[in-house]
């Protein structure tokens, strides 16, 4: 109603000032935009579609994430130099939340059910060790003809989900360790 009293050089103003508190409210996009977003998860390497995305360090389980990857890298990985995670969280339709960790370093796809809610201490954190991982070199296929078994995805499910992942999840850097 208000942009429409205002023309011109005052409606760029208004709409530039709408678009201005949005982000600083933290809202980032309109509402619709959100429930769009929201709509529009692709079902990746799941069966059916995630219910909605989840910021992980909104839920206890996954508090631990940081130390979490650090002792990844500790049991699994080479700690002489910095590795790279990419981090997104959905809600599955039937309910449960899951991390997927997703290992630029190893090329590997880490499903991550979180650790103990209750909290734990950092040198116990070792629930994303033992996590179901996918190797993104070889247990990639490039169609659904072959039987998929519990590792192996479809490329272009992958790619759907590291495209997510690099949209909404959170970046992460363990740092090189003697």
């Amino acid at each position: 109603m208000v942009a429409a009293l205002v023309t011109g050089k005052g409606m760029k103003r208004c709409l530039l000032s709408v678009v201005t508190a949005s982000l600083l409210l933290g809202t980032g996009m309109p509402a619709r935009a959100a429930s769009t977003a929201r709509a529009s998860i692709p079902s990746m390497i799941y069966a059916h579609p995630p219910q909605e995305r989840i910021d992980p360090l909104a839920y206890p389980q996954f508090m631990q994430i940081e130390a979490e990857l650090r002792n990844t890298v500790r049991r699994h990985g080479d700690r002489s130099v910095p590795n790279r995670f990419c981090a997104v969280g959905y809600r599955l339709k039937i309910g449960t939340l899951e991390t997927v960790l997703l290992w630029d370093n190893a090329q590997s796809l880490i499903r991550w059910q979180g650790g103990d809610p209750a909290g734990v201490a950092e040198e116990d954190a070792e629930s994303a060790s033992f996590s179901p991982v996918t190797d993104l070199r070889s247990d990639v296929v490039e169609d659904g003809s072959f039987p998929l078994g519990t590792r192996a995805v479809m490329r272009s499910d992958v790619e759907a989900l590291i495209a997510d992942c690099r949209r909404f999840g959170r970046q992460y850097t363990v740092p090189p360790s003697p």
